[in-house]
């Protein structure tokens, strides 16, 4: 089952593109599971993730690789940062294709 999370990083700009940079991930090369990956900077100057996961085991595999990064570069505290789940009802890009499983049943 595909989930949706939200992460309060903490980290600023510059911190978020180190992390991203060590782990080796761009748009032509996502973690496995890795559907979608939103970071956006909120009002306080930080990082907030939107990401679309094929399932929440994947994702939570991924988040253990960046918590090692992050404690690597000294960025953020050793414990983990506030992540909310949700379970994915549908997702609506455009033009992009659709992800499997996620929105795209059809009645007939």
């Amino acid at each position: 089952m595909a989930v949706c999370r939200i992460i309060e990083t903490g980290a600023t700009p510059d911190q978020y593109e180190q992390v991203r940079s060590k782990l080796g991930v761009d748009e032509s090369n996502p973690p496995p599971g890795g559907q979608i990956h939103i970071a956006a900077k909120g009002d306080d100057g930080t990082i907030r993730v939107i990401e679309v996961w094929e399932s929440r085991e994947q994702a939570e595999v991924w988040g253990e690789k960046v918590r090692a990064v992050r404690q690597e570069l000294g960025i953020g505290s050793s414990t983990p940062p506030p992540i909310t789940y949700f379970e994915v009802q549908r997702v609506m890009t455009a033009g992009a294709r659709p992800i499997e499983a996620v929105g795209t049943q059809t009645t007939g």
